[in-house]
Order: structure tokens, then sequence, then C-alpha cells
């Protein structure tokens, strides 16, 4: 699809106007919590005059910082759940910037994943949970290796794990598998204009299902 027919595609399927107004109690709370990936999805929402709610019937908070790390998961929670009800549902898009922290191996991380998803379910028990997976990069953050091929492999077996542990406790990861490293902008870590459309594709149908449910 040429970026002129795809934009013009977009702008139709998320128009304001097709955001059902429903009473503050009907209206599916959604939070979105990640890294600049998500930040820098938000402003290209707004750049290209989208709806911040996929046109959906929802209501998305959007809370996106640069460098964020998994480790920041709990605290940003709980951070937001002190301030408003407790979502329906909950997209989190973190890891990358942790994969490759220094004196810990991929089991390590995914037991640290693990531990804190659980944590998660406790906090938000009645919350739908989407783990958007791990993108690729050229450039890793903490990266010493000159070639980030065992980076790639650790990046695939963790968004597989996860998707594992999810899909056992009745919830579901968002796989990007459209997205690769041609998507990416220049600093090779972010996305192009191209790979943020992708991305929100990934993401809008990923809530599709989850309000169907």
């Amino acid at each position: 699809m040429k970026r002129s027919a795809h934009l013009k595609y977009w702008r139709q399927i998320t128009a304001s106007s097709l955001f059902f107004e429903m009473a503050d109690d009907r209206v599916t709370r959604v939070w979105i919590v990640g890294s600049s990936i998500i930040r820098r999805l938000y402003a290209h929402i707004r750049e290209q005059g989208l709806d911040r709610n996929f046109g959906l019937r929802c209501s998305i908070t959007w809370e996106g910082r640069g460098g964020r790390l998994w480790e920041q998961l709990l605290p940003v929670l709980r951070s937001l759940r002190a301030k408003a009800p407790a979502p329906d549902i909950l997209v989190i898009h973190l890891g990358g910037n942790s994969l490759c922290r220094e004196g810990r191996n991929r089991l390590d991380f995914l037991r640290e994943m693990k531990t804190d998803l659980a944590e998660v379910l406790r906090l938000l028990p009645r919350t739908r949970l989407l783990f958007s997976s791990i993108l690729p990069r050229l450039n890793w953050r903490g990266q010493t290796a000159r070639s980030a091929y065992g980076i790639e492999r650790r990046r695939r077996w963790l968004n597989r794990a996860v998707a594992g542990f999810l899909a056992e406790r009745q919830m579901r990861s968002v796989r990007h598998s459209n997205i690769d490293l041609s998507h990416l902008s220049r600093d090779g870590v972010h996305l192009s204009t191209e790979g943020n459309e992708l991305l929100l594709r990934n993401l809008r149908e990923a809530l599709q299902v989850e309000l169907r449910r």
C-alpha cells in the first residue's frame, strides 16, 4: 500500500467520529505502558491527526517514556493505580532496554519478567494483560559485542517464553512479525514512520480482539 493511501486508510478507521462516547462506567479503560517506542507512537498518532483511542470503543491512557527499563514497570503501574481506577486492559511494551543488562543472562531476565508479571496480575486482578513483544534493533542499550546476533536470539527466545507464560494464564502477547530491521529509523533503535504504522496496526488489532471478549 502506498504511503498516501496507507495514511488515508488509518485516518478513516481511527477518525474521532468512530469513537463512541459512553458513560464513564461503560468505557473500556486501556493503559499502554512502555518506553520511547510507545512515546513516539503516540507522537506519530498526534502528528497524523489520528484518534488516540484507535477509533475503538475504549479510552486509552498513554504512558511512554524514553529509556524506561523493565525494572520500572511495577513502580509506574503503582503510581498510575494511585491516581486512577484500574484498567480493563493493560498493554505492556517494555524489555528492550533491559535485554543486555550486565551480569544477567536470559534465564535471569525471564525469571524477573515472570515474577513481575505475576505481581501485575495480583496488583490488577481484573485487568486483561497484553504483552507487546520486544522489537528487533540494530543497536541495543548495554551492547558490548560487535554483532547483535546473540541478542536477537535472546529477544526471540524471551518473546516466546513470555507468550507461553501468559497463555497459561489466559492472557495474550502481541506479535510483531511484520516489523523487521528495515522498519527502523536511522538510529537503529526506534521505528520509522512505516514502522510506527505497522505497530499501530498490530496494537489496534490486538485491542479489537480483547474488546470482543
